[in-house]
């Protein structure tokens, strides 16, 4: 007769076999709770930071692994803008050699003018003087046209020492060194923020100070936070 102990024997073994089947299951289960929730915080919220406007990086305001703020700035960017057509442009300085030769050209025209003018007035005095010495014309007549002709030659003399300044004033402009006198425009420069949308921990920087940009392009990654 088989003892009380032996009787149990088979009973307590198929009851522990159940029991790890039990536990092994339950641990399964957990097992694979905590790897789902593993891969949906490995995937959550990457965030872009895209250069609002095309331009040349001035600054780099965060480091990997620094936490921001929604609105932290983390790229400076400077947009650099020509100035309109229609903006006031400044005075340009004229060429001092342009302006002295442009002053021999006017001295050198006073002169023929004078000249021809001084001929006119010649020949009418010689036309005159028969005509006064025969009673045919008025000796006032004549004595104005002899004023005329002084008048003219006088005006003659000062072009042509109006026309040596300008010689003079033409060869002192050669003598000195020439500079450029071509106003340019200054292009306008604008400062803007590549900023974070929202909160999190920057992960990758791409951006490097000097980089020109385009509007769109991207310039760190954040991992949002938690």
């Amino acid at each position: 007769m088989k003892s009380k102990h032996a009787l149990l024997l088979p009973f307590a073994r198929k009851f522990k076999a159940t029991f790890y089947a039990f536990a092994l299951a339950a641990l399964a289960t957990v097992s694979a709770a905590c790897g789902s929730s593993g891969s949906k915080d490995s995937t959550r919220g990457i965030i872009i930071v895209n250069a609002p406007a095309a331009g040349e990086v001035r600054r780099v305001l965060v480091r990997e692994g620094m936490s921001v703020n929604e609105g932290t700035p983390i790229v400076e960017i400077a947009v650099r803008t020509e100035a309109q057509n229609n903006a006031p442009r400044p005075p340009q300085a004229e060429d001092p050699l342009a302006r002295a030769g442009r002053n021999v050209g006017a001295a050198q025209a006073g002169i023929e003018a004078a000249r021809a003018e001084t001929v006119r007035a010649e020949v009418e005095v010689q036309r005159l003087t028969p005509l006064v010495a025969s009673g045919d014309a008025p000796q006032a007549q004549l004595d104005g046209a002899r004023a005329e002709y002084e008048r003219a030659q006088r005006r003659l003399q000062e072009a042509q020492s109006s026309a040596q300044d300008a010689q003079s004033g033409l060869v002192a402009a050669r003598q000195q060194p020439r500079s450029s006198t071509t106003a340019t425009v200054a292009p306008l420069e604008q400062i803007v923020m590549a900023q974070a949308t929202s909160s999190g921990t920057v992960s990758v920087v791409s951006a490097r100070v000097g980089d020109r940009v385009t509007a769109g392009q991207p310039l760190a990654t954040l991992r949002a936070g938690q």
